[in-house]
Formats: structure tokens, C-alpha cells, sequence
């Protein structure tokens, strides 16, 4: 074989290689499933807390936090409560409900998105769980759940949130990193976003009960 052609046969197979490379690269997806925690406190006892939250628009607000959610509607299709002493200082009652959500949901990698979710509410005389979970995947946003514990003691209220999101990425093997710095930054955003919603919320009703 002369040299010229055997150089030109070593690029080609060169060029083949790196165009497989490249098809395999872009090619490939990686689903990324991450969660998150957040804590903080809130000075105001929690009875007062428990009433801005199930007696006001505020948990409406508190669900439209965020640059990256938007509440469309929201509908209750079940519902339980009963009082225990209503004539009690405290209104020592409980209650539960679940309601069907429409969120609209921006990312980086899902663009913006309309989606189902469903909220599962629980309240004690002490407590509040929130537990929102995606009703179904849309497109490549596969999972996305937020649960939230509320409680209490003396003058101060205590929220722990943990937010839980799994996506498919686009991004191929060498930029997995990349894919989940980015989802992480989503996540932490959200999270923040979530705390100074609350706090305003709080703050706007502040002595109303």
C-alpha cells in the first residue's frame, strides 16, 4: 500500500472512530435523582402559625414560591376534620385532606412545564405534614416530590423540607457532573425561594389570630 493511501486510510478510520465517539456521546441520556433538605425557624408559636396556615390563602402562596413553580388551580377532593374541644383556647382539632394540583415547572434542562401533582395534608393541634408528589412524569421531568414537617414549641415554629427531583438529562457521560451541579443549584434555589415565601406569608398575617 502506498504511504499516501495508507494515510489517508489511518484518518479515516481516525475521523470514523471520533464520529462514534460523538454519536455515543451526545447520543446518550443520564437521569439524575437528587434530593435536598432545608431547615429553619420561624419566631411565632405554632398554634398562631397552624392558623395562618390552614385559615388564610397562605399555603397557596407558600406552593407558588419560587421562580422555578407556578400554582395554575388546585382543587380539594378529600377532606376530614373534627374538633376535639372546640371551645378549647387552643381549638384542639385535626383535619386531613388531598388535593389536586396543576404546577407549571421551569428547568434548565425540561424547559417549562405543565404538570399534575397531588398533596397529601395533615394537621394535628401539633403538627402540619405536606407531602406534594408529580401524579405522572412529564416528558423529562420523571419525579418530583416535596415533603414538609411543621411543628413546634413555646415561641418558635420549625420547618424541615426535603425536596426530591429526578430528571433525563441530555447530558452525555462527561458532563454527568455538570448535569448535577446544575440540578443541585435548581434544587437549593427552590428550597430558598420556599423559606421567603413562607416567612412573607407569615409576616402578612402576623396578628390576625
Amino acid at each position: 500500500m502506498k504511504r499516501s493511501h495508507k494515510v489517508i486510510s489511518i484518518v479515516a478510520v481516525s475521523l470514523l472512530g471520533f464520529g462514534l465517539f460523538l454519536w455515543s456521546a451526545i447520543g446518550n441520556h443520564y437521569v439524575v435523582a437528587m434530593s435536598d433538605s432545608h431547615s429553619f425557624t420561624i419566631d411565632m408559636p405554632f398554634v398562631s402559625l397552624r392558623k395562618i396556615l390552614v385559615q388564610t390563602n397562605a399555603s397557596s402562596e407558600i406552593i407558588n414560591a419560587g421562580e422555578h413553580s407556578k400554582l395554575i388551580s388546585i382543587k380539594t377532593r378529600n377532606r376530614e376534620a373534627h374538633l376535639n374541644n372546640i371551645l378549647a383556647p387552643r381549638k384542639s382539632w385535626e383535619g386531613s385532606e388531598v388535593r389536586d394540583l396543576t404546577l407549571e415547572i421551569s428547568d434548565p434542562y425540561i424547559g417549562t412545564r405543565t404538570a399534575p401533582f397531588t398533596q397529601h395534608v395533615s394537621v394535628t393541634p401539633g403538627s402540619i405534614d405536606s407531602v406534594i408528589q408529580l401524579a405522572r412524569k412529564e416528558g423529562p421531568l420523571l419525579g418530583y416530590n416535596v415533603t414538609t414537617h411543621i411543628g413546634g414549641s413555646g415561641k418558635a415554629s420549625q420547618f424541615n423540607t426535603t425536596l426530591e427531583m429526578k430528571i433525563d438529562t441530555p447530558a452525555p457521560w462527561f458532563a454527568h457532573w455538570f448535569a448535577r451541579t446544575r440540578v443541585r443549584s435548581t434544587m437549593r434555589r427552590t428550597l430558598r425561594a420556599q423559606e421567603e415565601e413562607i416567612r412573607a406569608a407569615v409576616e402578612k398575617h402576623r396578628g390576625q389570630f
